[in-house]
């Protein structure tokens, strides 16, 4: 088995980079089916949706971290799963309706792919652990797959089943001995965020090229990209690193469930605020001089306050309490001017978010930097 694993310590290797670019295009898809359809059921289907996309990737994240992603008998299942992914997210758009049995049969054989390649990777002495793991997560897997055959009406409640059954595997599973790598870990994590950022910037592109270009859709398109930037120091402008440095910090029982909490269930929000704002930059750019609507304010504050607030909670439970207040408070003054943004112009209300977040990262950014001592 050793020789699957890797025998020094790796970073985001090809084949993974590879593996994300499916999950470029599922999170695009996401967006789409979001925009397509602002209410609160499509809402909750997207969330639904979002979730079973976000748990195939962030257990390969898991499975690939010890293991030797330059090997043959590694590269082949990732690249396998990364086909089979393809069909998953291709399947989204109508996962509610003719196509939930094809997103179904689809997401159950990267789980398979992914779990089966994690036993088979690790070390003997964490064998337990995995398979405990693997055999927890069948029960969700099982909800997906009944889903799929159900009546789309019904289709929901076993995939919010599947959800559930989720969360339970993991709070089980992560009590026990795990050994990851860290630096790959957090870097694997930080690679999604920068892809769902990315894909808000392909939303805002795509719109931007029917749109009629004034003033206007010069400011919201500097906005959109301004926004953007803004989100991504809040991220890489210092916590990432301190993320990654409360992870080495721990060890045994401690670190499964630190890796849970603070990137698989914590950067869960972060990546899906970056849908919802990806949303509202594509109605901003479209119309520009008029209110967003109800469904697309919505869409960009609490798209922000679940990027800021995900990134609180994951700094709240890495210990790293000097990152966190400022990002709740932007979380919460995004929630609070939802009724104004709706009454506003979508240039300036995004201009004026863009600025709050740029703000934030400021004094941020001041608190981060050590302070000099005179004379030293």
């Amino acid at each position: 088995m050793s020789r699957v694993r890797a025998e020094v310590a790796q970073g985001a290797t090809f084949v993974e980079l590879f593996f994300d670019l499916v999950f470029v295009f599922a999170v695009t898809q996401l967006t789409a089916f979001l925009a397509h359809d602002l209410t609160w059921g499509g809402l909750t289907k997207t969330g639904l949706l979002f979730w079973l996309v976000w748990w195939a990737w962030t257990q390969f994240t898991w499975t690939l971290n010890l293991a030797d992603t330059e090997h043959s008998l590694v590269r082949i299942p990732t690249l396998l799963a990364a086909a089979v992914a393809f069909f998953m997210a291709q399947a989204v758009p109508d996962a509610f309706a003719d196509a939930g049995l094809w997103f179904a049969i689809s997401y159950v054989l990267v789980r398979m792919i992914g779990l089966a390649l994690q036993v088979w990777v690790v070390s003997s002495d964490q064998r337990m652990t995995v398979t405990l793991w693997s055999v927890a997560s069948q029960a969700g897997l099982v909800l997906v797959m009944i889903g799929g055959f159900a009546d789309p009406d019904a289709r929901v409640w076993w995939w919010a089943g599947a959800f559930a059954a989720d969360l339970i595997a993991a709070t089980v599973a992560a009590r026990g001995e795990w050994v990851l790598e860290p630096a790959h870990f957090a870097e694997r994590h930080g690679l999604i965020v920068i892809i769902a950022l990315g894909e808000s910037l392909i939303a805002a592109g795509v719109a931007s090229s029917e749109a009629n270009r004034d003033l206007g859709f010069a400011i919201t398109v500097g906005s959109a990209v301004l926004a953007t930037c803004a989100l991504w120091w809040t991220y890489f402008g210092t916590l990432h690193s301190r993320l990654e440095e409360a992870m080495q910090e721990r060890v045994g029982e401690r670190l499964g469930t630190f890796a849970r909490d603070v990137f698989s269930f914590w950067h869960a929000p972060v990546v899906a605020g970056v849908i919802g704002v990806a949303v509202a930059f594509e109605e901003a750019i479209a119309h520009p001089n008029e209110p967003l609507t109800t469904g697309a304010s919505l869409a960009l504050t609490v798209g922000i306050a679940l990027f800021t607030g995900g990134l609180a909670g994951a700094a709240a439970r890495a210990g790293v309490g000097s990152a966190v207040l400022a990002r709740v408070i932007v979380a919460l003054i995004a929630l609070a001017v939802t009724p104004i943004v709706s009454r506003t112009q979508a240039w300036v209300a995004l201009l004026t978010l863009a600025a709050l977040i740029v703000l934030m990262d400021v004094v941020d950014s001041r608190q981060s930097t050590p302070q000099t001592v005179p004379g030293r």
